[in-house]
């Protein structure tokens, strides 16, 4: 017998007796930049501490495998996966344009994007307000994709940092205007600071698919396997226990939305707009010019002003008129429905008119022929 063919032989007993060498500990390696307390960072011993890092220990625990951190630069994680360069990005949140590369696992934990501005900047997060204002986000995040997309083109200028120590440096000196954060990261790297006492979140939290709704960890399309074990793991943390008790000591409890206040331009004792979650509402209008005077013309002409004036309203609350749910009309006189009618059809799209309530009133403040009162949701 040739020697290539005895050594064959001798390979083949060996696997089917399992006489091989043990293979090395199972481990997953996660590529994480350590640079965002409270989620992952290094403390004064160099060692790596935070939410992300006690859940990957956790899930690797769960697992019986090892973890392995792989200090990466966040702005080319998705390559450096691609490049075997690790296993898993820790944390990532899912995305539809991310995905056409990477594969996700289930969220971790939920997801908030705040504005951040100086106190008193009277901004808020669409581009009606942030027009021509400078916008810092981080390099390779969901939120400096979004604000290039969909805000850029509008006239808002959006600078990138690698570092959210430079990207506050900017906003403290007032070379931004206001920050994209997440909520959690920017509040322990400003807001709770002495020196972020001058600044606040501005407006509500933005909701949009390009920002995506949570974090979660990305492998690599091939890796089906590990994605599977890694949400089999993450139930059963859920399950035990120990995924409530490191998230609790991070995540602050959920709470509602509070109701954010579009104060009345004039003084008076009512707010135009309120604010809740996704839900606008908007005190009632009157057909008044900028002079502060109804307009001339009835019926007609004031009801034209007072639409103006509405679409003015939801545009400075983060809204339109495309996504107006519900409107009440209350005239001084029913017979101006017909020329009130007439009006109000045109200024909403035909596919998308709110549901209405209209009555009249023996008599409207200023002796307006009309006010109309609506409730919306935030323009996406």
């Amino acid at each position: 017998m040739s020697l290539a063919k005895t050594l064959s032989l001798l390979s083949l007993v060996a696997l089917t007796t399992g006489c091989v060498s043990s293979a090395p500990d199972p481990q997953i390696r996660f590529g994480v930049e350590a640079l965002v307390p409270p989620f992952e960072s290094r403390n004064d011993k160099g060692e790596l501490v935070g939410l992300n890092i006690e859940l990957g220990n956790a899930l690797c625990a769960e697992l019986k495998s090892r973890c392995v951190w792989v200090d990466q630069d966040y702005a080319t994680n998705i390559h450096a996966l691609e490049a075997d360069r690790f296993d898993v990005i820790m944390p990532m949140t899912a995305t539809s344009a991310r995905r056409e590369r990477v594969d996700f696992t289930d969220d971790l934990y939920p997801l908030s994007s705040r504005l951040v501005a100086r106190k008193g900047a009277n901004l808020e997060p669409n581009v009606q307000s942030l027009k021509g204002k400078r916008v810092g986000v981080l390099t390779g995040t969901s939120r400096e994709a979004f604000a290039k997309s969909r805000w850029a083109p509008e006239g808002v200028t959006v600078i990138s940092f690698s570092l959210n120590r430079q990207l506050v440096d900017s906003l403290l000196a007032g070379e931004i205007d206001a920050t994209l954060q997440d909520s959690i990261e920017i509040t322990q790297a400003l807001l709770s600071q002495s020196q972020g006492q001058g600044f606040d979140f501005a407006g509500s939290a933005l909701k949009d698919p390009m920002l995506g709704s949570g974090v979660a960890m990305a492998v690599r399309k091939s890796d089906t396997l590990l994605r599977d074990n890694l949400n089999s793991a993450l139930e059963r943390l859920k399950q035990n226990g120990q995924y409530q008790a490191i998230t609790q000591r991070y995540l602050p409890p959920a709470a509602p939305d509070s109701p954010h206040y579009f104060a009345n331009k004039e003084g008076l004792p009512f707010s135009d707009a309120v604010r809740i979650g996704e839900t606008i509402y908007l005190s009632g209008v009157l057909g008044l010019g900028a002079d502060g005077g109804l307009v001339n013309g009835g019926i007609g002409p004031q009801m034209t002003q007072a639409m103006e004036n509405l679409g003015a309203a939801l545009q400075r609350s983060g809204s339109s008129m495309s996504h107006v749910a519900k409107c009440t009309v209350i005239l001084a006189d029913i017979k101006d429905f017909t020329a009130m009618n007439a009006v109000y059809s045109r200024f909403f799209p035909a596919d998308r008119l709110p549901a209405r309530t209209t009555f009249t009133a023996k008599r409207l403040i200023a002796d307006a022929r009309v006010e109309v009162e609506c409730l919306a949701v935030a323009a996406r």
